[in-house]
């Protein structure tokens, strides 16, 4: 038997997907550190890369009444054509990460959880026992709210109530005893500046 053309195609096949999976990888670097920076404003920024085309780790130095950003955003390894079908079934998606420093004190602790990734997520909140749990509508998609504090959830449904295009967000949260704000959500183009810009304005009402 010839095993010469499928491996001939196979290996066309790789090349192809490998470039284009790198260009892919690198356009979407690209839109999602330009629209965090430009709702940001950093007053400095820094990056890191991990391993080529997966992804960055940034920080951000930031103005009042913030002062510091860190994130991480990770993508699908779109250039192996072989391990990006395996990652695709063991539900692996492009990630990203981002959380708000402050020095003012904040209201309390509270989530905002997408009911779908709740199970996902349960460990990832260390204080879960210890929060009320409400479920909510937010964006017209269900989510679960977590809080210790009825000011802190009044503002978490306050906030829920104005966000127009909750599209790809899994998890924000608020942490008075880390006095940060933290979000995971599904990047796509233009759905970062969007959101960023629609909880931004809000995040003071969590200011004690």
């Amino acid at each position: 038997m010839n095993y010469f053309i499928p491996i001939l195609v196979l290996g066309i096949t790789a090349t192809v997907a490998y470039f284009w999976g790198r260009r892919k990888n690198r356009w979407m670097s690209g839109f999602i550190a330009q629209e965090t920076e430009e709702v940001l404003t950093p007053e400095d920024t820094h990056y890191v890369n991990i391993g080529g085309t997966i992804g960055y780790h940034f920080t951000y130095r930031l103005g009042p009444p913030f002062t510091e950003a860190k994130g991480t955003f990770t993508l699908l390894p779109r250039q192996s054509i072989l391990y990006l079908p395996f990652s695709l079934l063991l539900g692996h998606r492009d990630r990203y990460f981002l959380t708000l420093f402050t020095d003012r004190p904040l209201l309390g602790e509270g989530h905002l959880v997408h009911e779908p990734y709740y199970r996902k997520l349960l460990r990832t909140i260390p204080n879960r026992a210890a929060l009320t749990e409400e479920h909510i509508t937010c964006g017209g998609k269900p989510y679960v709210l977590l809080y210790d504090r009825k000011k802190a959830a009044d503002r978490l449904k306050e906030l829920a109530s104005r966000l127009p295009d909750v599209e790809g967000l899994h998890h924000f949260c608020v942490y008075a005893d880390n006095r940060n704000f933290y979000l995971f959500m599904e990047p796509a183009r233009g759905r970062i500046q969007r959101l960023l810009s629609a909880l931004l304005p809000h995040l003071s009402s969590f200011f004690a």
